[in-house]
C-alpha cells in the first residue's frame, strides 16, 4: 500500500475506531503537530486535518476503508508466483471454502449494508452505516459540537467579537438607567427592568459561538472580555449576568454529556 495513505496510522488509532476516538487522537496530536508549536510541521499538520476530515465523514470513512482493502488485495496479488498460478487458485479456493466468505463477498456485503436508523432515549436519532455513526451536532446540542484546537487568529477573533458584544449591550445599559445621555433614543430607557436578561443572552451567545469556534480556551477568553468590560461595576450587573450566561452554557453541555452517557450505560 505505498501509494495509499492510511489515515488510520496517522492518527494512531485502530480500524474499529468511534468517533470520540478519533476526535481524542486528533485533538491531542493536533496540539503537537500545529505549525506554531515548536516541534510542529506544516505538512504533518495538513496531514492529520485531512485524516480527521475524512475520518471524521462516516461516507468518507467507508470509501476509506474500501481503498485500504483494495490496495491490500493488489499488494497480495503482486505478491504472488505466477508460474504457480493454478496452484495457488486452487489453494485459495479451498480456504475460502473452509474459512468462511471471501474477500469479494466482503466486499459485496458492505455494499449491500442498508443505512440502519436506530431512535435512543428522548429525541435522539442515531444513523448507522455498518459500524459508522452519524451523528450531526444541530444548534441546541453543544455537547456535540467538535471544535478546532484554538490558535492565535481564532482566539482573537473569539476575545474581539465577544468584547464588542459587552460593549454594545454595556452601553444600552447605561442609557437604560440614566447613566449616560440616550440623546433622541430615549425610549431605550424603557428597557432597564429587562437589562439583566439582556446581559444573560449576550453572555451566553458569546459563549456559544466561542465555543463553538475554539472549545472551551475561547469561553475562558470570553470571560476576561466580560471582566474587562464590567470589571468596573458599570454598568451594574453587567459582568454578574454576563458570567451567568457562560455558566449556562457549560451547564447545557455537562447535561448533554450526561445524557448521553447515561443512554449508553
Amino acid at each position: 500500500m505505498a501509494d495509499q495513505v492510511n489515515y488510520y496510522e496517522v492518527l494512531g488509532v485502530s480500524r474499529e475506531a468511534s468517533q470520540e476516538e478519533i476526535r481524542t487522537a486528533y485533538r491531542r496530536l493536533a496540539k503537537e503537530r500545529h505549525p506554531d508549536h515548536p516541534s510542529g510541521s506544516a505538512r504533518e499538520f495538513s496531514l492529520l486535518q485531512e485524516a480527521h476530515a475524512v475520518l471524521s465523514d462516516p461516507n468518507r470513512r467507508r470509501m476509506h476503508d474500501e481503498a485500504l482493502d483494495l490496495a491490500h488485495a493488489a499488494d497480495q496479488l503482486a505478491g504472488l508466483d505466477f508460474g504457480d498460478l493454478e496452484d495457488e487458485l486452487a489453494a485459495r479456493r479451498q480456504e475460502r471454502e473452509s474459512g468462511g466468505p471471501g474477500f469479494g463477498e466482503r466486499l459485496r456485503s458492505r455494499f449491500a449494508r442498508r443505512e440502519k436508523t436506530t431512535r435512543g432515549r428522548g429525541s435522539d436519532e442515531v444513523r448507522r452505516r455498518g459500524r459508522y455513526e452519524v451523528r450531526e451536532a444541530r444548534w441546541y446540542e453543544p455537547h456535540y459540537f467538535d471544535p478546532e484546537p484554538i490558535t492565535w487568529r481564532t482566539g482573537a477573533i473569539s476575545f474581539v467579537a465577544a468584547f464588542l458584544a459587552f460593549i454594545a449591550a454595556g452601553q444600552l445599559g447605561l442609557w437604560a438607567t440614566g447613566a449616560a445621555d440616550p440623546g433622541s433614543l430615549v425610549f431605550i430607557t424603557e428597557l432597564a427592568p429587562f437589562l439583566p436578561i439582556l446581559y444573560v443572552l449576550v453572555g451566553l451567545l458569546a459563549a456559544y459561538f466561542a465555543f463553538r469556534a475554539a472549545g472551551y480556551a475561547a469561553l475562558a477568553l470570553v470571560f476576561v472580555a466580560a471582566l474587562v468590560v464590567g470589571g468596573q461595576g458599570e454598568p451594574r450587573g453587567l459582568l454578574q449576568f454576563g458570567t451567568l450566561g457562560i455558566v449556562l452554557l457549560l451547564v447545557v453541555i455537562w447535561l448533554g454529556s450526561r445524557r448521553d452517557r447515561a443512554a449508553r450505560g
